[in-house]
């Protein structure tokens, strides 16, 4: 049976170095950037269902929702510089990177831009991002 040390170590040695820095100097925000990153899975996966989750409309929108949940809750730059750090992983496609810098950066200006609000309110902005064209899909 593994310890809830065992499964911490885990979670923290598939962190990037950036990802790892970052958490050193704000240990505070682990909670929310993984409550946040689940969340925004979960409803990526109900939204667009599981086929869609790389590189199409539904990795695209959750990107989004993600980084929007984490603009409002930990702020926007301490959004960016996380999932930024969380795109610099080894061996990542250069087409991937953008795509999800991109949509990580339009989903914080969502979250900077609409304080105190719900969590179904952002998702929906990110819907409406994704709809309007504001979000970057490499495979329909």
């Amino acid at each position: 049976m593994s310890s809830w040390y065992d499964k911490k170590k885990a979670k923290w040695d598939r962190l990037t170095e950036g990802e790892r820095n970052y958490l050193v100097r704000h240990p505070w925000d682990a909670d929310e950037i993984e409550d946040s990153a689940n969340k925004a899975l979960s409803e990526a996966s109900k939204r667009f269902g599981k086929g869609s989750l790389h590189n199409g409309a539904g990795d695209a929108f959750r990107h989004c929702y993600w980084n929007a949940l984490l603009a409002r809750d930990i702020g926007k730059d301490n959004a960016l510089e996380f999932t930024t750090a969380h795109e610099s992983q080894p061996g990542n496609p250069a087409d991937e990177k953008s795509m999800d810098l991109h949509n990580n950066k339009a989903g914080a200006d969502i979250g900077a831009s609409s304080p105190n609000t719900s969590d179904e309110i952002l998702a929906s902005k990110c819907q409406q991002a994704l709809i309007d064209g504001k979000l970057k899909v490499l495979t329909p």
